[in-house]
This record gives C-alpha cells, sequence and structure tokens, in this order.
C-alpha cells in the first residue's frame, strides 16, 4: 500500500475522537493495572480509555520522531487534530480483528511515528502482569495488502521489573532484555501477514522462576529506513492480546 497523506476530515467516530494512548519518556508513577485475581487478560482495545486506565503505554523513540504514537485504528474515521499529531491524519487500510461497534478497535502503528527518513523504533507497552515461567501470551498482528513499504515488529520482555525504560534511542532496548518473537527481521515484502494472523509463546528463563512477578512485554515497531520518506514500513495493527496465567 502507497503510503498516504490525506487532508483533516471534519468527523470523527466518537467512540476514538480522544487521544489513544498516553506517550511517556520516563514514567514515575506506577500504572494501575486491572488484571483480576486469577492473574490472566485479555483485551480487545474496543475503549481506548480503559487500555490507558489499565496501564498500556506507548513511547516513541524513532529517530527522527515525529509527535504521533500507537494509536486506536483509522480504517472508518480519522482522529481529530490533538498534541500528537502535527500534520495530515493517517488513514488504516486494517479493519479490526474483532470489535463491538467499530473496525477501529484495535492498536495501529503508522509509519507516521517516524518524521521524514526515519529509524523507526516505537513502542507499546502491556500493562503490569504478574508473570511467571510457563505463563503463555498470545496476540494477533497484521499489515495492509498489497506490501510496497515492508514493515517488522519485535516483541520483548521486561524480566526484571514493571517500569518502561526502553532505552534512550532507536538501537536500545532499556530494560527490556528478553527477545521473545521477531516478526520479518529481513523487512521483506512477504515477511510480515497480510491477514489477522494469531502468535502463541511461553514465558520461560525467568529469575522469579514460579513465584509471580508484575512484569511488561513491549511490541516495537522496529523498521529502518522507515518514516514518511523511508522505503520501507507502512502501518502494523495488533488485536486480541491475551496473557494465560497458568
Amino acid at each position: 500500500m502507497t503510503k498516504r497523506k490525506l487532508p483533516l476530515i471534519g468527523f470523527v467516530l466518537a467512540i476514538f475522537s480522544s487521544v489513544l494512548f498516553i506517550s511517556c519518556g520516563e514514567e514515575t508513577e506506577t500504572a494501575k493495572s486491572s488484571q483480576p485475581a486469577s492473574l490472566s487478560y485479555h483485551t480487545q482495545f474496543d475503549s481506548i480509555q480503559r487500555v490507558i486506565e489499565e496501564g498500556w503505554r506507548a513511547i516513541n523513540k524513532s529517530n527522527p520522531a515525529s509527535g504521533e504514537n500507537w494509536q486506536a485504528g483509522s480504517y472508518i474515521a480519522t482522529v481529530s487534530a490533538n498534541t500528537f499529531f502535527k500534520n495530515s491524519p493517517f488513514y488504516s487500510g486494517i479493519p479490526a480483528h474483532s470489535y463491538k461497534a467499530s473496525a477501529n478497535e484495535y492498536a495501529l502503528c503508522p509509519h507516521t511515528v517516524g518524521d521524514g527518513l526515519s529509524f523507526i523504533n516505537c513502542w507499546l507497552l502491556t500493562p503490569p502482569l504478574s508473570m511467571k515461567n510457563g505463563d503463555k501470551i498470545s496476540f494477533w498482528t497484521t499489515t495492509s495488502s498489497p506490501v510496497s513499504s515492508p514493515d517488522r515488529m519485535q516483541v520483548w520482555l521486561n524480566p526484571s521489573n514493571d517500569g518502561t525504560n526502553v532505552g534512550n534511542n532507536q538501537t536500545e532496548t532499556g530494560d527490556f532484555t528478553a527477545k521473545l518473537l521477531e516478526i520479518n527481521p529481513s523487512q521483506t515484502a512477504t515477511g510480515y501477514p497480510t491477514s489477522w494472523t494469531k502468535y502463541e509463546m511461553t514465558i520461560s528463563g525467568l529469575p522469579n522462576g514460579s513465584i509471580p512477578k508484575k512484569l511488561r512485554i513491549g511490541f516495537r515497531y522496529y523498521v529502518q529506513d522507515g518514516g514518511t520518506a523511508g522505503s520501507n514500513s507502512n502501518e502494523i495493527g495488533i488485536d486480541d492480546f491475551e496473557f494465560i496465567s497458568q
């Protein structure tokens, strides 16, 4: 799909009319998590305000970075102009994997998180989740078709704490030191799924062993030669994230 810059349209889908994810560089307060007593957790991103309250965080460390970040899908309508958006809005070619009211009910990261020719490094962090070895996570992801600007994503775990330190530049990962998955590491046109695809993995190697400890998973949109002027990067979506406590 050709990279798009479209003029702002005056209507906004009401359910997603506000800022979608809070961008944070250095977060000092502990985000609350609505993780139930069972310790398992699931979200379909149907309410962005709720996932923010649950502790999801978005951090853009691209070089150079624009004012944009992870957001709700914009398949039907675009969000209104706000502090995240300096230029034209981004229209997505991805409808949600599952939704209650709108095809925009998923987490989207567009190439416009990079300003001009950019090394994209844009993170979406889960809430603190009580993890132990043997627990499982799953999620669905896709890019839009046809692919003209390849995408890449990595999934990292912070095995030490429930903080949000992802490093200081486009190559660092901070406290997220355990890579669980990489999709399309070679940034090829066929390496990222163009329909919603489920990925599952089992947590292992945690120093806390079988004792639950609050930790975070980080989804990293990570594309070299990306951004609005790069030959790579278009958009990726994440939906139906689930953490299963065993």
